[in-house]
């Protein structure tokens, strides 16, 4: 089957390294699989990273080389996608991220093709214009978890859930450096969030929550791409002096982060299927995670998975607490999280994606 990824960019985030695995997953498979990037290369060492591991998968990447921001290029972009799908004749496209899923339905109604289309819906809810719903409103579709398909938007078309999974992380000590480099205190307690600088992410909490411990040899460090509330989230982590900025980090340093850090957080006011959290769980971090359905769907009855019942601030302060007293260590956690764990490997994903594709064409 020839299968195409599309997605904006592989500039970071969780999505990016879902479908990077899923495409690595499904070549293994016996597919001929690419990924288009509407977006230009931004020669970053989070999309080298990624890029390199589809290199030595035999996938290719192409990119229509759109300026993000810069609207005038999608015309330009829409030729560049025609001439690859022309080239390229797959049997489905998959898309992923509400911006795609516009810009793929529109080229498919403005050049008349019969490509069959799958969405991935990477959040709960995603968020939708009105442009992306009325272009896609039986488009076949694959929620990344039972929260997303409950919360997002309700539409006629073919659908099913299939929950994200990752590949098993390999972990190095990178992290040693990352400390050193940012003059870490390693002797406190380490707190770890990954995650986009966006109001999605609500990083006002985080700073909330960090004020809590100044004085009491806790440390926050904070992974992730600057997007709209960069500004703000920026300014208000210096002021909190034990949280540290680390800026992006490629996957692998993200897995050290977490074999070395003590707990994982996460103050979202909406996710998917976090493939950060389930990387998390993989590695065997203790957890505190905000109280939205997905976090419920994959983290009830896991061992050290902390979920207050509210989004104040004393609420997680007092799960932090708790799971910075639990002894258990990472590798005790990993083998009492084995078990439950066995559904979201990115094995049993692709296989799954494969099937429902079969029924579309």
């Amino acid at each position: 089957m020839k299968i195409c990824h599309i997605i904006a960019n592989l500039y970071a985030g969780g999505a990016q390294t879902f479908v990077v695995l899923l495409a690595i997953e499904q070549k293994r498979l016996g597919n001929d699989v690419s990924i288009i990037l509407i977006d230009n290369f931004n020669h970053s060492p989070f999309e080298a990273y990624l890029i390199k591991q589809l290199q030595e998968n035999q996938i290719k990447v192409y990119s229509l080389d759109r300026k993000p921001g810069k609207n005038l290029s999608v015309l330009q972009s829409f030729l560049k996608l025609n001439s690859c799908l022309n080239s390229l004749k797959p049997d489905i496209i998959n898309s992923h991220l509400q911006f795609t899923h516009l810009i793929i339905a529109l080229y498919l109604k403005l050049f008349r093709k019969n490509y069959k289309l799958v969405l991935t819906i990477h959040n709960a809810p995603e968020e939708w214009n009105y442009q992306t719903l009325q272009t896609n409103l039986h488009t076949p579709s694959i929620y990344c978890s039972n929260s997303s398909m409950a919360t997002s938007v309700i539409r006629d078309c073919k659908k099913t859930v299939i929950s994200n999974g990752i590949a098993m992380p390999l972990i190095d000590d990178s992290a040693l450096q990352i400390f050193k480099d940012f003059k870490i205190d390693t002797s406190h307690q380490l707190i770890l969030m990954v995650g986009k600088l966006s109001h999605q992410k609500n990083y006002p909490l985080a700073v909330e929550i960090a004020k809590n411990y100044q004085d009491k040899n806790v440390t926050f460090l904070i992974c992730g791409i600057k997007e709209e509330t960069a500004d703000e989230d920026l300014n208000s982590f210096k002021s909190v002096k034990n949280i540290h900025y680390l800026g992006i980090k490629v996957p692998k340093e993200i897995y050290s982060l977490m074999a070395y850090c003590n707990v994982f957080l996460n103050t979202s006011h909406y996710e998917g299927l976090p493939i950060t959290v389930l990387e998390a769980f993989f590695v065997g971090i203790k957890c505190v995670l905000s109280d939205i359905l997905p976090h419920h769907e994959i983290g009830d009855g896991v061992e050290g998975v902390f979920i207050p019942d509210s989004f104040e601030a004393k609420d997680f302060i007092k799960l932090i607490d708790e799971a910075l007293a639990n002894s258990l260590n990472h590798q005790e956690i990993k083998e009492l999280r084995k078990e439950v764990l066995k559904k979201y490997t990115i094995k049993e994903t692709a296989s799954k994606y494969i099937d429902f594709y079969k029924q579309l064409i």
